[in-house]
Parts: structure tokens; C-alpha cells; sequence
């Protein structure tokens, strides 16, 4: 059929034409911004999962859904050994022009002066402009402690945007990647947030890695009661399906029931396996119709697609002692965890030999800690990826 009007979606955060079996963290999210514009205030939200459940679309379709009601929205993504207060910082300046510009400055002064002072503590070199002289508010968010800077500016936002019948919604992906001292500054300003007698619309939503939840306990006790914590996991068999067949359908093209089946065993339910695995069935199959050989010959080339560009560059970036570590968990607890006794015995090593193996693994993002004294990979399929290479040596 025309590639042209292919309508899947594969790729790091792209948006799939249907975001199929989230309906419930969509709804909860639209009544936590009913209910701060109401003045009831919600708790901010943490969503984690593995690689390819569809973390930052989500985080994506949450911040549309705010942009659309007028909210003031930062969206910054964490980046390994980089501050994430000043990537914060450049994202709500870009909103807080649109906001100047469409309310009018004079209404939101308080507020830029404010953010100018913050702006100022994070990178005393900045110097952003709003069309009007505006001058960093004196005694707030300027005193050099980040917590408390941070904590009057997210106080700032939610009086202002309050006043405006509005909200403010800060969106962090990979969350697992922001610097433990900055974390600990994030979770201080939302606990701020929660203690004053009239609630303020402010969010704060994270996602990041199944370690996530563990990250943010680390960096402050109390964060396990700061956030709603949601686990994305694989879809259901009718989420999945609806995935493929609703933006087909809207073409005028049909899956036969045994397509969908083959597609079933490929990914599992992980939606960037099955954006993949349409996009290839799509382009090789004939008009009006993907029969099951059409999904067949499409899933060589998807295997193809997520073997060189999910697997092996993770693979390639392992060292020698970090891939034996990562072969071992395969051949043991496959996608699930294994125990990293069981992986030393298997290797006939001392357990504390793999503990730097291990931690890096971590920090690289290519396997996390389900509970303590276990292992398990970040991506799924990632298991059999590695056995498949050992088998074709």
C-alpha cells in the first residue's frame, strides 16, 4: 500500500494516531485539571515502565491536554551528568512569553519578576526578555539555595496561574537521569506545594525507568508519598489491536484476524513493537487489505529495524565484563529478573566482582533493580536479542 499515508508511528516518543489502552491515565489526568481549576488541588504524578511502553507519549498527550486549556507547560528531558534546572528554566521562559503575550504582560509581572530572579540564581549569565522591562522580584527566588529559589517559583506560578483560572504543569522525562541533589530540590518544592491551606494548580509529572520510584525515594524519604506513582506495562490483547486496527480502518483498510495474530507473538503488547511492526506490514501489503503473509515478510524488516536501532547500540555500548553480565541474565531470567547470586554462580565469579558491572549497567539505562539483590533489563526483548547472537557465533 502508499507508504505516503502509512499511518504508524515507530520512534522514540512519537505519537501513535492512536494512544490505545492508556483511557484511564488520560481520564485521571483530565480530572487532575479539572480539579486544580476548580481550587482542590491535585497530587503530581510519576509514571514509569520499561523502554517502549509509551512513557513520553503520554507525557506528551499531558502536556497538550494543558496547552490547550491555556496553562503555563515546561517539558524538559534529563540528560546524564547535565542540570535539568537549567533546561527547566529555558522551557518556561519560552511559556511564559505565550502566556505575557496572550494575557497581557502587566497581568503576569509579578510572576517574571520572580522567574527572573530564579533564572538568575540557576545561570547568573542568562538574561531573558518578555518585551517589558522586568526586574527580578527582590527577597524572592534569589537567594542562591535552590530549594528554596525553586520551591518560590513553583509558589509563584501557582498564585498567578490561579488567578488566571489556570494551571501549571512541569513535565520531566527520563527522570532517572536528573542529578541526586537536583531530585532532592524537586521533591522539597513539591512538598512546599502540598503544605499551604489553598491548594495550587501546579503539577509536576515525572517518567522515567522502573528505578524511578527508587531514585526519588533515595534522593528524599518522604517522596513515596509526594506523587501518584502509575507503572506503565505492556497492552492488552484488545488495546493492542484497537493500536492497529482503528488508524487502518479510518483508511479504508482492514487487518485480517490472522495478521493480527502474528503481530500478537512479535510484540508482546509493547506499543513501539507494534507501530513497527504495522508500519512494515503496511507498506508490504496490497490495497484494502493486511493478511497474515503481509504481516509475516512486514516482521523480518521490523525485526531488522529494532534489532539495529533499540538493541544493538545498547549492546555495542556495554563493555566486555558488562556483556557477560547481561548474557548471564539472559540465559537465566530472560526479560524477567534474575538474582545476581545466580549470575555470579553461572559466571563462576564472587558476587561483589560484578558490583561495578552491575551499578554501570544501572547508570547506562540497560538494566535496573526490581528489588534488592535482582537484576532486569530496561528493554524488552533485549534477552532474546542476545541469545540470538550467541546462537548465530
Amino acid at each position: 500500500m502508499d507508504p505516503v499515508i502509512n499511518p504508524y508511528q515507530p520512534g522514540a516518543g512519537r505519537r501513535p494516531p492512536e494512544i490505545a489502552g492508556r483511557d484511564r491515565q488520560l481520564e485521571a489526568f483530565q480530572t487532575a485539571l479539572d480539579r486544580c481549576e476548580l481550587g482542590f488541588g491535585e497530587r503530581s504524578m510519576v509514571l514509569s515502565g520499561l523502554r517502549g511502553v509509551g512513557k513520553t507519549v503520554l507525557l506528551n498527550e499531558f502536556g497538550s491536554m494543558a496547552d490547550r486549556r491555556g496553562w503555563i507547560t515546561a517539558k524538559v528531558e534529563a540528560l546524564a551528568g547535565r542540570s535539568v534546572l537549567g533546561l527547566l528554566t529555558t522551557s518556561l521562559y519560552r511559556s511564559l512569553r505565550a502566556t505575557a503575550r496572550r494575557e497581557g504582560p502587566k497581568r503576569i509581572m509579578g510572576l517574571l519578576g520572580v522567574f527572573k530572579s530564579f533564572s538568575l540564581s540557576v545561570d547568573p549569565s542568562g538574561n531573558y526578555t518578555f518585551g517589558v522591562d522586568v526586574a527580578p522580584a527582590v527577597g524572592r527566588a534569589d537567594s542562591g539555595n535552590l530549594d528554596i529559589d525553586l520551591s518560590e517559583l513553583l509558589l509563584e506560578l501557582g498564585a498567578t496561574t490561579r488567578e488566571l483560572g489556570r494551571g501549571t504543569l512541569i513535565l520531566i522525562d527520563e527522570m532517572q537521569e536528573v542529578p541526586t541533589v537536583e531530585l532532592a530540590t524537586i521533591n522539597s518544592a513539591v512538598h512546599a506545594l502540598g503544605q499551604g491551606v489553598d491548594p495550587l494548580p501546579v503539577l509536576v509529572l515525572g517518567a522515567g525507568l522502573p528505578s524511578l520510584p527508587e531514585v526519588l525515594s533515595s534522593a528524599t524519604s518522604y517522596a513515596e508519598r509526594l506523587y501518584d506513582y502509575v507503572t506503565l506495562g505492556r497492552l492488552d490483547t484488545a488495546a493492542a489491536h484497537a493500536a492497529l486496527v482503528k488508524p487502518a480502518r479510518e483508511l479504508g483498510v482492514e487487518w485480517e484476524p490472522e495478521a493480527l495474530a502474528v503481530v500478537d507473538s512479535f510484540s508482546a503488547g509493547y506499543p513501539y513493537f507494534l507501530q513497527t511492526a504495522g508500519k512494515y506490514a503496511w507498506d508490504y501489503a496490497a490495497d484494502g487489505a493486511i493478511t497474515a503473509d503481509d504481516a509475516h515478510v512486514g516482521l523480518v524488516a521490523a525485526q531488522q529495524e529494532i534489532d539495529s536501532g533499540l538493541y544493538r547500540v545498547r549492546w555495542q555500548r556495554a563493555t566486555a565484563q558488562q556483556r557477560g553480565l547481561m548474557t548471564a541474565l539472559a540465559e537465566l531470567g530472560g526479560d524477567g529478573p534474575a538474582s545476581m547470586a545466580e549470575i555470579a554462580g553461572r559466571l563462576g565469579k564472587e558476587r561483589t566482582s560484578l558490583s561495578v558491572a552491575r551499578s554501570q549497567l544501572i547508570k547506562k539505562g540497560l538494566a535496573y533493580a526490581p528489588e534488592r539483590g535482582r537484576i532486569a533489563f530496561t528493554v524488552p526483548g533485549m534477552a532474546e536479542y542476545i541469545l540470538r547472537q550467541h546462537d548465530s557465533d
